[in-house]
């Protein structure tokens, strides 16, 4: 059981022992005392922002690799659904490798979201003349309104993705972990650990390796018992959190600090891409990949987040079933962001009434849940 290592027993003690005990100055080690479970408080009238964001999502997985077109060479970088962000460092440093071994400095960056930004420092640090072209810039892309939990989930189709795909995820994955490990708790960059729980209505029996490897998230502990709000499967562990709205003005900067240019343009077509003065040309325009590079397997995954507002005890997060679709929220000091949608195939950018209420609802009644009521921080 999880508590019993907070609490020290005597037993089987002899009256000599005792007496010895009783004769020396005791030093009492104060522990840690339970307290009430934090509730998210769930509620309209704390919303401060509603968004909606369209998740690039290819069913066989990101697209990571170079493509001659005459003259120019195309990195493909682009196609991580809903993990742009926590895979940036991965995939960016395996594109900034490409454009190395092409030989050329002057790089041409299409896409001013994190996939871009990563690629544009990345490439500047190693010596590269670095333009980045993009129609919206921080912090008007997708990548400002992502929830962007360190745990890369749901980017591709099991059931689509190849076996050699499977294993490029399995290092990439590794490797973007590594890349945001310099950034926790830094001043200004909004990347913290915080402790996470999945919570599920059923033990997964057999049980799969978190993305990446278990020993990327320190302190797992898979219970069946004492679980969050009382579920009868939950994995607990830290995970990194990284809030956008920090973050991505930081990397932005430290880009332009590394010498990177950024241009605002639209692109209409692919002989415009062509057309480009730079030799290479680093494509991270996620869903814009469809029209510009005619990959059909691109599909939009609809996403919608609420922020609440802030809530400085809330010092966990969570993923959870929910009626309509999954819950998950995750605490950030410009507040609480709830969220959960996934419309795959969806379009819409405007907010969803239903979607909303059910966010709202769904996690209200999480925090009303009676069970593990209390707690023993770490």
């Amino acid at each position: 059981m999880p508590h019993l290592a907070r609490r020290t027993v005597l037993l089987g003690m002899g009256a000599s022992a005792l007496a010895a005990c009783a004769s020396q100055p005791v030093t009492m080690t104060a522990l840690p005392l339970a307290r009430p479970f934090p509730k998210v408080l769930s509620q309209r009238d704390r919303i401060t922002r509603t968004v909606v964001g369209l998740r690039p999502f290819r069913p066989q997985g990101f697209r990571l690799e170079a493509e001659r077109f005459g003259d120019k060479t195309v990195i493909h970088n682009y196609g991580h659904g809903g993990c742009g962000v926590t895979l940036s460092w991965g995939t960016s440093q395996r594109a900034a490798v490409m454009a190395g071994e092409t030989g050329r400095l002057d790089v041409a960056i299409l896409g001013g979201g994190v996939m871009g930004l990563t690629s544009a420092l990345i490439l500047a640090r190693r010596g590269h003349a670095v333009t980045v072209y993009a129609e919206l810039m921080h912090p008007n892309t997708t990548s400002n309104i992502a929830g962007a939990l360190w745990l890369p989930s749901s980017l591709y189709d099991r059931d689509v993705a190849s076996e050699e795909f499977l294993r490029l995820n399995w290092q990439v994955t590794r490797e973007a972990h590594r890349g945001f490990l310099p950034y926790v708790n830094r001043p200004g960059y909004g990347v913290s650990w915080v402790q996470h729980s999945e919570v599920s209505n059923r033990v997964r029996d057999p049980r799969w390796a978190l993305p990446g490897g278990d020993d990327l998230y320190p302190d797992l502990d898979v219970r069946t018992t004492e679980t969050r709000f009382g579920f009868p499967y939950e994995e607990r562990y830290h995970a990194m959190m990284i809030d956008p709205d920090y973050y991505l003005d930081m990397l932005m900067k430290d880009a332009q600090l590394a010498g990177a240019k950024f241009i605002a343009r639209r692109f209409e077509t692919l002989e415009e891409v062509l057309a480009l003065p730079q030799p290479v040309v680093a494509n991270c325009t996620g869903l814009g990949a469809a029209k510009l590079f005619g990959d059909e397997t691109l599909m939009p995954i609809r996403g919608q987040l609420s922020h609440l507002l802030p809530q400085p005890e809330i010092d966990y997060s969570y993923t959870a079933p929910g009626t309509g679709g999954a819950l998950y929220m995750f605490p950030r000091k410009t507040g609480l962001v709830l969220g959960g949608s996934h419309g795959r195939g969806d379009f819409s950018m405007d907010v969803s009434e239903e979607e909303l209420t059910r966010m709202i609802d769904g996690h209200a009644a999480l925090a009303e849940r009676a069970a593990f009521s209390t707690w023993v921080p770490n």
